[in-house]
């Protein structure tokens, strides 16, 4: 009994290392994976976010439009070109903060309620599941599948973001601007410097 267990384990570490064969949790190409970082703009123009590609372009930036409520934030992603790549409506309902993200073919909603166990998250509109802690913005958002759809990763002075596929860009984009737009000051005379 214990020699056919040993003889498994040798088995898959002769794969492991000879090979170079390992299966994955999530079957996801590690080639075709994209990082972005979400960095806060701290400058007195409408700008909120801006987000960069890996070799430093930038490829998002959200522009504020004011609206007669204090209370409710629009915001709109541009890329590059400044073609709009999503929309977002945030609407504080104390104490949960509600997101309406709108693409360019979608719509959906995200939802963040605090609870005793931590800020509770979750989508309407969408068959996608967020795993981890948003209020401490390091999360991973799941297909139903089980496959990554991105990882969004906090990091001292800015935020970084996996995205697995290339069409779930604005989504992934969209998602992880809400997500820093929790527990944060909405007035530019406030941010800190």
């Amino acid at each position: 009994m214990m020699y056919n267990n040993l003889r498994y384990i040798f088995y898959y570490l002769w794969l492991f290392f000879f090979n170079g064969i390992l299966l994955p949790r999530y079957s996801i190409n590690k080639g075709d994976r994209m990082r972005l970082f979400i960095k806060r703009d701290k400058s007195p123009d409408s700008t909120d976010f801006v987000i960069f590609g890996e070799s430093g372009e930038e490829r998002y930036k959200t522009l504020r439009k004011n609206t007669a409520s204090k209370k409710s934030v629009n915001l709109r992603i541009v890329d590059a070109s400044g073609k709009t790549a999503a929309k977002i409506r945030k609407f504080p309902f104390a104490p949960a903060s509600i997101f309406f993200i709108r693409l360019e073919k979608s719509r959906l909603t995200f939802v963040a309620v605090p609870s005793k166990n931590g800020l509770y998250s979750y989508f309407y509109g969408s068959n996608r599941l967020i795993s981890g802690n948003v209020a401490a913005k390091n999360f991973s958002v799941i297909d139903v599948d089980k496959s990554v759809v991105f990882s969004h990763r906090r990091r001292m002075g800015y935020a970084e973001l996996e995205i697995t596929c290339e069409k779930n860009e604005a989504f992934s984009v969209a998602v992880s601007v809400c997500a820093n737009l929790i527990n944060t000051v909405e007035k530019h005379e406030l941010k800190p410097a």
